[in-house]
């Protein structure tokens, strides 16, 4: 006669870990668990053991982790509403027997479904009394619930509740330190602009000053000189104050993304057609596999390529052939944009705020060093990451890794 199974499925949809618990629930936990759910079947002879975690929020309580031995399977992921009836203080200590305790008690309440003659669990209780769920036990025959096996599972929810503190601490130290380290890059960042904005703002009140002072002394040519000084340092000034808002709004984006599957073909179509019309005396062509998406944020994406278009349009020759390719590649898809200028400069961070390159090596194409700063911080939000390199013979190769779908970029994404 084969042995009956009695399965607990109470929702076979899975759901994400509740909000809050990111970090705490991951191999660490898993193997931490597992062990200790092993060892309650064997000292209890209890059909099945398992670790539930509540969602106060969405009020479910779902099945974590799960050691099955004998008649009873419970089904990891399966989840069960909490009645509203149900508060955090209904569930502060040990739960025996689905016969003698009221019917609100959803772990009871899954237990008389089941028609289980013997069920335990005790809380896990994490710090300031919150509760992160329940350690159980089960078996479909009767048999006494010792006072022995209810210190032991007290003792592992425990261990459980002090390893997920100990997470907890550390995320949150991890956490602090990336801000700490964004602020130190921030303050770096501002001071550079500050000399990038003193520079030419100290040179035109120098040259208005002279003019204010000296104007019937002057010649006409010293005039024009220092008139000139003004204009040029203007228009450089203005175009730092744009390139730092251009960053501010990237910045803001960067926090803000809204990532969706991306149609590159008719992305890259759109882009360059534009560039056509502002850029005749390039060429630029684009060949885009068929079918090819990324899971990133429209907006970005269109300004990480904007940026590095205009960047191959700025320094290569007049007639030069830009090129836009999009292949698929493991977990995603790689983008690369390919021109005909003079390269990298030598010794220089290109993706760092501010960095251009010598006079020799930019010549006088326009621009304060923000655009590929700002391609490299989008790139590594929306989870992937963008790389340079001199091309063979003459230009520059940029590379960008985007991933395919949401769960590709979860992996990618940067701390902080």
């Amino acid at each position: 006669m084969h042995a009956m199974t009695t399965s607990l499925s109470l929702d076979e949809t899975e759901i994400a870990a509740p909000a809050g618990w990111e970090g705490t629930d991951g191999d660490d936990l898993e193997a931490l668990t597992r062990p200790l759910l092993e060892a309650l079947a064997t000292l209890g002879h209890l059909d099945s053991t398992y670790l539930t975690v509540l969602d106060w929020d969405r009020r479910e309580q779902e099945v974590r982790f799960v050691h099955t031995t004998g008649e009873v399977s419970i089904t990891r992921g399966s989840r069960l509403s909490v009645p509203d009836s149900v508060l955090h203080e209904s569930l502060p200590g040990v739960t025996r027997s689905p016969l003698q305790l009221p019917g609100t008690h959803p772990d009871n309440q899954a237990a008389k479904a089941l028609g289980l003659a013997t069920y335990v669990s005790v809380p896990v209780v994490l710090a300031k009394h919150q509760l992160y769920g329940m350690l159980c036990g089960a078996s479909r025959l009767p048999q006494p619930v010792s006072e022995r096996l209810v210190s032991v599972m007290e003792f592992f929810a425990d261990i459980i509740a002090d390893h997920l503190t100990r997470t907890r601490v550390a995320a949150t130290e991890q956490r602090a330190d990336l801000a700490e380290e964004e602020l130190r890059a921030r303050a770096r960042f501002l001071a550079v602009a500050e000399h990038q904005l003193k520079t030419p703002l100290t040179a035109i009140q120098g040259a208005a000053e002279v003019l204010h002072a000296r104007w019937a002394d002057l010649g006409a040519a010293t005039r024009d000189e220092f008139i000139g000084l003004v204009v040029r340092n203007a228009r450089e000034l203005s175009a730092g104050i744009s390139g730092l808002l251009i960053e501010a709004r990237a910045d803001v984006r960067s926090r803000e993304l809204a990532p969706a599957d991306i149609d590159v073909f008719t992305l890259v179509g759109m882009i360059t057609r534009e560039l056509d019309s502002v850029y005749s005396d390039h060429d630029v062509r684009a060949e885009i596999d068929d079918g090819l998406t990324v899971w990133a944020d429209l907006a970005a994406l269109r300004q990480v390529l904007g940026h590095l278009l205009d960047n191959a349009v700025k320094y290569c020759p007049a007639g030069g052939v830009i090129r836009v390719t999009g292949r698929r590649s493991a977990g995603g898809a790689t983008l690369m944009v390919v021109d005909e200028g003079v390269g990298l400069p030598e010794g220089v961070d290109i993706f760092e705020a501010f960095q251009r390159g010598n006079a020799a090596h930019v010549g006088d194409a326009p621009g304060i060093g923000l655009g590929l700063h700002i391609v490299r911080n989008l790139v590594e939000a929306m989870g992937g990451t963008v790389a340079a390199e001199s091309d063979a013979g003459a230009g520059t190769r940029f590379t960008v890794s985007l991933p395919g779908d949401a769960s590709s970029a979860s992996h990618g994404e940067r701390a902080g």
